[in-house]
């Protein structure tokens, strides 16, 4: 299993980059993890779009689903072209879509719905969510293949609850919104990075992966930050990251 970063920012990107986003490859399945602004872009730099099977989206808010209807459009132009054989898998955080909805089945791409305490298994992997704690329905996810697990948090405020989904993860992408002075995450619905520590310290991953990242201060103290409370392997995320499972 290899996960490509391709977004790190939180809110917007800045010049050239993305908000979230991540390319999950596994048996030759290429699954997109939220699609922020930006996303479609780069994810290009690495595979085609007819290439991308599956996208699952965490929740909502723009900074994570920006791009998805201009990936929708892509899925339908490279069906009319032949280009795409089967339509992309798209699975968004919350309730059965509707009609109304700007998100919805279209020639290309399915939309479903997926929700908290859902399994599956994908293309010879593990999925499991966990609502997080945010301002809208979020969900984060845990992937299990081979006996190597990747956690991905997407946006939460700190809460012990999340210990057990985190716990010995192998890979744990973690937002980290803000840094150790600024105490009021909680009411963005955000982590600053003293509760990542926090948080890594009791859930003792193997490599904790730092995203979701502030526009202001310098984001490379942000690590040090976590390793007060944290001592493993604390990683800033960019694009182009890989990780290998």
């Amino acid at each position: 299993m290899r996960l490509t970063v391709l977004g790190p920012w939180g809110a917007y990107p800045t010049a050239g980059e993305a908000t979230a986003g991540y390319l999950l490859e596994h048996n030759g399945q290429k699954i997109l993890l939220d699609c922020g602004s930006g996303v479609l872009s780069v994810v290009q730099k690495y595979v085609k779009l007819e290439e991308l099977s599956t996208a699952f989206i965490s929740h909502r808010h723009h900074d994570h689903i920006a791009d998805l209807g201009c990936l929708q459009y892509a899925c339908l132009i490279d069906s009319d072209l032949d280009k795409r054989r089967d339509p992309l898998q798209i699975y968004i955080g919350g309730e059965a879509v509707s009609e109304s909805d700007p998100y919805r089945t279209m020639k290309g791409s399915v939309v479903h719905s997926v929700l908290e305490n859902d399994i599956w298994n994908l293309h010879g992997m593990e999925w499991s969510f966990f609502k997080t704690f945010h301002e809208v329905y979020c969900l984060g996810v845990k992937i299990i293949v081979d006996n190597k697990t990747l956690v991905y948090t997407a946006d939460t405020y700190f809460d012990e609850s999340l210990i057990r989904f985190c716990k010995d993860a192998d890979v744990l992408i973690v937002e980290t919104s803000f840094y150790a002075d600024i105490q009021n995450a909680r009411q963005y619905g955000h982590m600053n990075s003293m509760e990542v520590g926090q948080l890594a310290k009791m859930a003792n991953p193997g490599k904790v992966v730092l995203t979701h990242l502030p526009h202001f201060g310098n984001t490379a103290s942000l690590v040090e930050e976590v390793k007060q409370n944290y001592s493993g392997e604390v990683v800033l995320a960019k694009s182009g990251l890989v990780f290998d499972l």
